[in-house]
């Protein structure tokens, strides 16, 4: 083979990959797109007017696009020893929580993992869901993922910067309450 035959084969390989990056960005814009969600975990505080202050934990989800997404559930990987192994948890959310101006922790319990279940978020709308601060399975650490599931079935998952951010404040509001997160060997 020729220089001259070499570069046609070499300029019909590039054309070829070029058509299926073409095909396949067509495949996920617009025939097929996919939404994409930015979700974060956080302690946070809730201030309230003439009552003392409320931490709670707060799971967050911002709809990128480029379509609208439902939400099924907020929920948690445990973590195993086997990599095809998933254990799924589903979180018990604090319904109320900043919704009421008198908003108290003890009060709040209640609505159950699928209180505020389904949700839907158009482009660039947020949604967030709270739960209690003394977490004992999050504060142990034995978990891989938080984050939400929506109706495909695909599952949208918290950094892991911010998990291992709010770690050490969810030990700390675990140890006020007496609740002992050490148990059962774990971290």
């Amino acid at each position: 083979m020729q220089v001259a035959d070499w570069a046609l084969v070499i300029s019909i390989l590039s054309a070829l990959i070029s058509l299926a990056s073409l095909a396949w960005n067509i495949w996920s814009k617009f025939i097929y797109p996919k939404p994409v969600l930015r979700v974060s975990f956080a302690m946070v505080t809730i201030m309230q007017n003439g009552s003392e202050d409320i931490e709670v934990l707060r799971l967050n989800a911002t709809n990128m696009g480029p379509i609208e997404v439902t939400l099924m559930n907020a929920l948690m990987v445990y973590r195993r020893h086997h990599f095809t192994d998933k254990t799924y948890g589903i979180l018990n959310l604090l319904p109320n929580a900043p919704k009421t101006n008198d908003f108290n922790l003890e009060y709040a319990y209640g609505g159950g993992p699928f209180a505020d279940f389904p949700k839907k978020l158009e482009v660039g709308e947020t949604f967030s869901v709270y739960l209690v601060p003394d977490h004992e399975t999050i504060a142990r650490g034995d978990f891989r993922d938080i984050g939400f599931s929506d109706t495909f079935n695909r599952e949208h998952w918290a950094p892991r910067s911010d998990t291992i951010r709010a770690l050490p404040y969810i030990r700390e509001a675990c140890e006020r309450s007496g609740k002992n997160w050490r148990k059962r060997g774990l971290r």
